[in-house]
């Protein structure tokens, strides 16, 4: 493969870029064939602003076992699992091993 330091051609044009010489004006104005590519991500932005807002009310944590839990810290009652914490510690590991990009 030969790198050169010339962009290749398009569309058989001397240069790809055709913006040498011209004014702003012309730049900015559509293609004269009306062929005008267009981004439109306004309509998707809204909704998910609008999803977001609605998931932003519900309440995701149990009130009844997040309230038993304060108290077993409270008392003094609150044991924790200690197999299940490493348990979970190790799949956790495992996971960002497996999502690790390969050399």
């Amino acid at each position: 493969m030969k790198i050169t330091k010339r962009p290749p051609t398009v569309n058989g044009d001397k240069s790809v870029s055709g913006t040498r010489g011209a004014r702003v004006s012309e730049l900015a104005r559509p293609a004269a064939s009306g062929n005008v590519d267009k981004l439109q991500v306004a309509a998707s932005t809204t909704q998910l602003r609008e999803l977001e807002a609605e998931l932003a009310k519900f309440d995701i944590s149990d009130a009844a076992k997040v309230a038993a839990i304060k108290r077993a810290i409270d008392n003094g009652t609150f044991e924790v699992n200690s197999v299940l914490v490493a348990d979970r510690l190790i799949d956790t590991a495992k996971e960002a091993v497996r999502k690790r990009p390969r050399k």
